[in-house]
């Protein structure tokens, strides 16, 4: 289990079955994608943490200040199910497509992570201390964004500020380094 502390900011990620694959399987597949190309494209969709706009600023700032950004995962039940339809390009900007790198594969999802290896992790994660770093939520207490179906957020340490609620500790179960360019789109 890793014993790496709580990161001051990072990218949070509700986790589990997706496009017909258990998350067991994903992982499988994800560690010999990194095996082969280096690195792993982690999809994703939905309006939160979009690329361009949110994650690539966002941990850009993160580097710059803390020098390494990750990703935690808490897995979850889920019940997602998208079309299954495999990726056969990437974009770090929406204007220059490149093809897949060999190796990787990225179903039924719009943006995706870039991430180093993914590790188990054994953290408990307070949303109480943590706000919304970035976007139109930017300064949005974690306890109260992540609510419902929002299930990723770009969030911060709220620094000297005393926690507002009590609130449930999310287990991280799981984690990785984002690597530049941090998320792209895909298509």
């Amino acid at each position: 289990m890793s014993t790496v502390a709580v990161p001051q900011a990072f990218v949070f990620m509700k986790v589990g079955n997706h496009a017909g694959e258990t998350f067991e399987q994903i992982l499988e597949r994800k560690n010999k994608e990194f095996s082969k190309a280096g690195k792993i494209f982690w999809g994703y969709g939905g309006s939160a943490c979009h690329p361009i706009t949110q994650v690539q600023p966002f941990a850009k700032g993160v580097m710059q200040k803390h020098g390494s950004v990750y990703l935690l995962m808490e897995p979850i039940n889920s019940k997602a199910d998208p079309e299954v339809v495999p990726a056969t390009e990437y974009s770090e900007d929406g204007v220059i497509w490149k093809p897949i790198p060999k190796g990787i594969e990225v179903t039924g999802s719009r943006y995706a992570l870039v991430l180093d290896e993914i590790v188990p992790g054994d953290l408990d994660v307070s949303p109480d201390e943590f706000v919304v770093g970035v976007g139109p939520s930017r300064g949005r207490r974690a306890v109260d964004y992540l609510q419902g179906r929002i299930d990723k957020a770009c969030l911060c340490k709220e620094e000297g500020a005393p926690p507002q609620k009590p609130s449930a500790a999310k287990q991280i179960k799981f984690m990785a380094k984002l690597l530049d360019p941090y998320a792209v789109l895909l298509k």
